[in-house]
């Protein structure tokens, strides 16, 4: 299933840019870029504080990128109402300078939408979601220190801010800062995850020239609709208490959200999240328990969303009014993710659910469907 997270953001990649170019036969305005990242690994576990085979900290991170990105001047809705984004795919090569960890891939899609824009000097706000593999992972043998990275596939979620100067018609040079994490979110354990901070260098060329984005058409207010989203969620889990266990736990999951839509782009509103875990009564060896309402988990949560055509990206922040093992009314949890409408109605897309928004809890993957009906 995991492959699922690729799939929805190549699905929109695709969709963005067929909407681009079969609506308007007009030109195209592509890029291909090289990013070279430097960084540091967060100290959020053992592992990476140096309880390693090594015996000493995950400190140096680097990678190289290649990516291929898109920004046309406005042929699109909604290309105007994120200012003349930029988008795309890349594929990133990794190395953390550690037998233990190994050195990965990441393919994923690429979003930069622009925060302000000088006569050469751009700013923008970069989001990049997609897979990982080719990890050394987890082995109770071979690789028994490595508790950050339990599985050979996690997903790539980064997060930046990026300058881009214009050095001619043809080629950009770009610097920034960005946020990367890294986990499988609870699927196989351990699963502690890597949490990242670097810094990018990215030279960028243009093979037809840039888009004329400053004198772009502006977004009207296009009709605007509150939605009530109905979601079925499944996902399978090994528990946090019996990380080095091979048990596997399914979660089932019913919410409802409310979203009011404020702006052309933004949502949110309150829902309601019910989820039956089966891990959750297991015994204190991590064998599986009695099954009843105990297993049954509710949470309260505000939602926030964000719609690039036919892709929303979602968070939101919950507590869990009803837990066994949290107690009522003291655990927090998050929720973060993407899904594809392929209809006004039906959808399907994949969150990470989390506690203490370092800790993944599981992969919902889900299928939605949502009642729509115009803001008074």
């Amino acid at each position: 299933m995991k492959p699922l997270v690729l799939l929805i953001f190549c699905l929109q990649i695709l969709s963005l840019h067929s909407q681009t170019t079969a609506v308007l036969r007009t030109k195209d305005y592509p890029s291909i870029s090289m990013a070279l990242s430097t960084g540091t690994a967060l100290p959020t576990n053992p592992f990476v504080k140096g309880d390693n085979l090594a015996g000493k900290p995950i400190s140096i991170f680097q990678s190289l990128a290649l990516r291929v990105l898109w920004q046309n001047p406005g042929y699109k809705e909604w290309q105007r109402v994120y200012h003349i984004p930029y988008y795309g795919f890349g594929i990133s090569s990794m190395n953390y300078f550690s037998d233990e960890l190994g050195r990965p891939f990441s393919a994923y899609g690429v979003l930069g939408v622009p925060i302000k824009r000088w006569k050469k000097l751009e700013l923008y706000s970069e989001f990049q979601f997609g897979t990982a593999w080719g990890w050394n992972k987890y082995d109770s043998i071979t690789n028994p220190k490595n508790i950050a990275i339990g599985g050979g596939m996690t997903v790539h979620l980064d997060v930046g801010l990026k300058a881009v100067y214009a050095l001619n018609r043809n080629l950009d040079l770009a610097a920034g800062l960005s946020f990367n994490h890294f986990s499988n979110g609870g699927f196989e354990r351990p699963n502690r995850g890597l949490n990242l901070v670097s810094s990018v260098l990215e030279l960028k060329y243009h093979p037809v020239g840039r888009p004329d984005s400053r004198n772009a058409p502006k977004a009207g207010r296009l009709p605007r609709k509150n939605e009530l989203f109905l979601m079925l969620g499944y996902g399978d889990h090994q528990i946090v208490e019996h990380e080095l266990d091979t048990n596997y736990f399914a979660i089932g999951g019913i919410s409802a959200i409310y979203l009011m839509q404020h702006t052309n782009a933004f949502k949110s509103g309150p829902g309601i999240d019910f989820n039956f875990w089966w891990g959750m009564t297991a015994h204190e060896d991590g064998s599986p328990g009695p099954v009843g309402w105990d297993n049954l988990s509710i949470g309260t949560i505000y939602q926030v969303e964000f719609s690039i055509a036919r892709l929303s990206l979602q968070g939101g922040i919950g507590n869990y009014i009803r837990h066994r093992n949290y107690g009522n009314f003291n655990q927090f949890y998050q929720r973060l993710g993407v899904r594809y409408h392929f209809t006004d109605h039906i959808s399907m897309g994949v969150n990470v659910r989390s506690i203490n928004f370092i800790l993944a809890e599981f992969l919902e993957f889900h299928l939605g469907y949502r009642f729509l009906w115009p803001k008074g």
